[in-house]
């Protein structure tokens, strides 16, 4: 049996955009910053931060994206999804300009379901929880 489930809760670090695919359907998408704590060895507090692309498909996702901006928390779920292509750069090696092909890995959460878990403020309606949307 295989598994690939993926739950992140974390900030948004850039406002999510929406575009449409050719074959019309909506994509989402937007980064979320994952934060780790330990104590060292030392005795001192150490942190990582962990950044995830999330990618959500659909009109659900497209509907919520205006609420998806950067700082926003978060939860996300999901399956791992990596990806690699080509990519051909530009560099300098003694003065002379040379074109390198790189390949690109990239590593992303292909949502399911995507809450917000900031609290509304006082004046918007009565409800305490923010909108989800799922596929």
């Amino acid at each position: 049996m295989n598994f690939n489930q993926l739950t992140l809760v974390g900030f948004i670090g850039r406002d999510a955009e929406t575009k449409t695919l050719k074959s019309g359907r909506p994509v989402t998408k937007f980064s979320v910053a994952t934060k780790e704590s330990w104590k060292a060895a030392n005795g001192e507090w150490q942190e990582a931060t962990e950044w995830c692309q999330i990618v959500g498909y659909g009109e659900g996702f497209a509907k919520l994206a205006d609420r998806l901006l950067k700082g926003k928390h978060v939860l996300v779920q999901g399956r791992l999804h990596t990806d690699s292509y080509d990519r051909e750069v530009e560099a300098t090696h003694k003065n002379k300009s040379i074109k390198v092909t790189v390949k690109q890995t990239v590593v992303e959460c292909i949502a399911d379901t995507i809450r917000l878990l900031d609290r509304k403020a006082k004046d918007d309606e009565q409800s305490p929880d923010e909108p989800e949307a799922s596929e």
